[in-house]
């Protein structure tokens, strides 16, 4: 509820903010938020992350240090002297890393806000709206209820976190509210295509490159509806190309006529591998990528491996044929798809 949940954010006066290890906009977006208004309204506040910000993502930051990776000496006091941990865009405690370990560790209390269909509701104070477009969005309704201001350093990445969450305002889950959350950020001044250069034509040499090769070598499965590309580290090492880049190489792969799923195995140290998922919405991927110990949304999610890849490969695609075959079998497909897409 977020009554309880804003109440505990009022009383805090020290706040320690963490997010979803390798985090996407939603995530980086809500974190800088709250981060900014928490300091506008004078509280002390650090945001502490369980993994380093994405390369793609830090045009965001005002400086390099506004959200730190986490390192146990310099972190756990401050960790320790906070009166309360708010943990945005994380479906489970586990997903929060070693930030998420000592946090439940050391007891402290926690305010989770979060929109993901799987969240365990693992806070002391929980904000879930299922389905709300963002965290991002929530983050806008938590703001309102304690009367902080959406100032332009607060709204340019709650923008960035609806933006991204939302495909563009493509993905069902937009909403006339998801709209009039928008307007009023950009009624603060956030000016959308400096963001979109920034975010959508930013894109380095060596990613166009493996990218290429990446959908020349798409296989297919089960009839045509997986389409996947294996990248091996041999061939991996020889670009150079930001890891936070290649989420871009599965749209491209659902976007071929008749493709259901699209799958990017990426092998980024010898034997760790990426596996990034997206979904026309037939089936839902996050509870694939959490079955396989990952997690994310119901179009796009995400998991890491370690093992052979050919192995990884034949669990992941036969276990999206299998989930592919169930909604088949369960009828009304159109409709089925809405419903998924709507459970972000």
């Amino acid at each position: 509820m977020i009554g309880p949940a804003t109440e505990a954010i009022r009383r805090a006066r020290s706040v320690a903010v963490t997010s979803h290890i390798q985090p996407d906009g939603d995530a980086l977006g809500s974190t800088l938020g709250m981060l900014r208004a928490l300091r506008e309204a004078g509280k002390e506040a650090r945001a502490i992350s369980p993994s380093h910000v994405p390369s793609g993502f830090t045009f965001m930051l005002d400086h390099p240090d506004e959200v730190v990776r986490y390192d146990p000496e310099r972190d756990d006091p401050v960790l320790e002297a906070a009166d309360l941990c708010l943990i945005l865009d994380c479906a489970s405690l586990e997903r929060a890393g070693e930030v998420g370990e000592k946090m439940a560790e050391l007891g402290r209390p926690m305010v989770m806000i979060d929109h993901h269909t799987t969240n365990e509701a693992f806070g002391t104070w929980n904000y879930i709206v299922h389905e709300a477009s963002s965290t991002a969005a929530l983050c806008v309704d938590i703001l309102d209820e304690l009367g902080f201001p959406l100032t332009l350093p607060v709204s340019v990445p709650l923008y960035i976190g609806i933006l991204t969450d939302t495909g563009n305002f493509n993905y069902p889950s937009t909403t006339p509210v998801t709209h009039e959350k928008a307007a009023r950020l950009l009624n603060a001044g956030v000016n959308p295509y400096e963001i979109h250069r920034k975010l959508a034509l930013d894109r380095s040499t060596d990613f166009i490159r493996l990218a290429g090769l990446s959908i020349f070598n798409v296989q297919f499965s089960r009839s045509r509806e997986i389409a996947y590309t294996v990248v091996g580290h041999e061939i991996f090492r020889r670009f150079h190309p930001r890891v936070d880049e290649l989420v871009m190489v599965p749209p491209y792969l659902i976007s071929i006529r008749d493709v259901e799923v699209g799958i990017l195995f990426l092998e980024y140290e010898p034997g760790k591998i990426l596996v990034e998922l997206r979904s026309q919405g037939l089936i839902n991927v996050a509870t694939l990528a959490k079955s396989h110990g990952g997690g994310g949304h119901s179009g796009a999610a995400g998991v890491r491996c370690q093992g052979e890849m050919s192995d990884i490969v034949q669990q992941i695609v036969q276990d999206a044929g299998v989930r592919l075959e169930l909604a088949h079998s369960q009828g009304d497909e159109e409709t089925r798809r809405d419903l998924i897409w709507r459970r972000v």
